[in-house]
């Protein structure tokens, strides 16, 4: 007789839109943290860390300032990357290391992984039980760890079910499909 197999403990991942009472708190965090710098909270600032807030998909600099440009028509790119650098800095975001030559930046930066669509590049987050239990290794030489997160690269639903050849282009990076299955 075989041992009775214990259910596999459920995945989490955000590939919708954060609520808006999260992304309301997370702007108060904002806030508080660029008046504990001496910054300034500026419109450009509070709109971008907005728009990164709510946005399902890592965008990447250029994607930002497509989102929140028609509402500021003076806002440049070099600001988008500035604040984005001024976030990370205040460990309110951080700069993914994805494959491709574009930055892309996450604003959650509760503990959480990734899983990266190697054709589309398409990246949502992603928390396992097991995977959050996972510790950096304590030596590691000339490095001193402060914590681990896992970036687990594969084909999305949507880029799985194309033929091999077919154009990445077919389908929204922002598309909420069902992925992954566990």
């Amino acid at each position: 007789m075989k041992p009775p197999r214990h259910p596999r403990p459920a995945a989490r991942r955000r590939a919708a839109p954060a609520p808006a009472a999260d992304v309301q708190s997370r702007v108060d965090r904002l806030v508080e943290a660029c008046r504990r710098a001496g910054m300034a909270v500026t419109p450009q600032r509070l709109a971008i860390y907005r728009a990164l807030v709510e946005s399902p998909d890592h965008p990447s600099p250029e994607a930002l300032y497509e989102r929140v440009r028609p509402a500021m028509p003076a806002l440049s790119l070099a600001t988008i990357y500035k604040t984005l650098e001024a976030l990370a800095a205040l460990g309110l975001a951080s700069e993914l290391p994805t494959t491709g030559n574009s930055r892309r930046y996450d604003g959650n930066v509760d503990r959480h992984h990734h899983l990266v669509c190697v054709r589309c590049n398409r990246v949502v987050d992603y928390s396992h039980p097991a995977l959050d239990r996972l510790a950096p290794p304590r030596r590691l030489p000339g490095f001193t760890a402060h914590h681990l997160s896992v970036n687990i690269h594969g084909l999305c639903e949507a880029c799985a079910g194309r033929r091999a050849g077919a154009s990445p282009s077919t389908h929204s990076t922002r598309r909420t499909a069902p992925w992954p299955r566990t």
